[in-house]
């Protein structure tokens, strides 16, 4: 994968124009990426995807700094803390639109404290089974569990997190009583589900698959509108009758506040042109994910909508704020 990251980050050198004199001061310095997600997640793969089409398409520096913690909290606080100058940059997904609506006193404000520059990736959740559960399918799922409420579980990677509200959104969708297990982060909770301590769990689907290869965890269903060409035999929650049920996984960059007009430009510029890479592209495709590209105003629309979406589904399963 080093090799193919090096690849794409030459291939780009001759994809990189000029920056305008508008920006010609921006960059000049290092800049950070935060990861608010521990190494090893989706989060984390698709920072470490774009570090190096950033670095050539800005002739700067970039490293990127896990703050992981308090599911993607404390790195969303920090990177909204950040002076506005675009310097400090959060990759980001669903998680920073949620977690702060989980919080009694929360520190910061997604609609307010950050600003979306670009979405540029995205992947499916899907509904995985452990040896633990005895269900075959979906149906079976239901089933069980409303002839024996409370009876099966399912693992999340904490309370809050897009992969435990995947589930709540599956039980309201269902009207099923399942229990929530919510670990201390991802792999604790693939583990888990692996081990047969919990009978399933949401996933990336980009993150299941080595496992689902392996024989580990069984496929049930993929939370997208359409199915996946990475497992394509694999059906979708609404061609199973649960619908309304889609939850895609979203992977973009966000700025503090009041970071300038002209930085953010460039920065969407710059992602634009990474998103367009056929080498990203390929990069992308083998973690089993779409590049996907939205500009800034697309960026903002869909990031309103999605704190409008899960701050419903927080409210609707009664997830209490901590």
């Amino acid at each position: 994968m080093h090799r193919s990251i090096s690849r794409f980050a030459c291939a780009l050198t001759v994809l990189t124009a000029t920056i305008t004199a508008a920006t010609a001061q921006y960059p000049n310095q290092i800049i950070k990426i935060v990861s608010p997600a521990p190494p090893g997640g989706s989060t984390d793969i698709v920072a470490r995807l774009i570090q190096p089409g950033l670095q050539e398409t800005l002739k700067q520096t970039v490293i990127v700094e896990s703050r992981g913690g308090a599911g993607g909290y404390l790195g969303s606080e920090y990177v909204s803390r950040a002076a506005p100058d675009g310097y400090t940059l959060l990759l980001g997904g669903a998680f920073v639109t949620i977690t702060a609506t989980l919080q009694k006193k929360p520190s910061y404000n997604p609609r307010t404290d950050l600003i979306p520059v670009a979405i540029f990736a995205s992947v499916p959740n899907m509904l995985v089974a452990g040896p633990r559960l005895k269900a075959n399918s979906v149906a079976e799922v239901i089933a069980e569990a409303k002839a024996n409420p409370g009876k099966l579980n399912i693992g999340s990677n904490g309370t809050g997190t897009t992969l435990h509200l995947s589930g709540e959104l599956f039980k309201l969708r269902t009207g099923t009583s399942i229990i929530h297990i919510a670990y201390r982060g991802w792999a604790d909770c693939v583990a888990g589900t692996v081990n047969g301590e919990v009978d399933m769990m949401f996933d990336n689907l980009s993150t299941a698959l080595p496992n689902i290869a392996a024989g580990k965890l069984r496929p049930l269903a993929v939370a997208a509108p359409t199915r996946h060409r990475s497992l394509p035999d694999v059906p979708t929650l609404g061609e199973l009758g649960v619908k309304d049920a889609e939850v895609i996984s979203w992977f973009g960059i966000m700025a503090p506040a009041k970071t300038p007009q002209n930085v953010i430009e460039t920065l969407n510029k710059s992602f634009k042109t990474i998103s367009e890479n056929p080498d990203f592209q390929r990069l992308v495709n083998q973690q089993g994910m779409d590049a996907t590209f939205y500009n800034e105003a697309e960026a903002q629309k869909f990031w309103n909508s999605e704190i409008d979406k899960w701050d419903n589904v927080i409210k609707a399963a009664g997830i209490a704020a901590q």
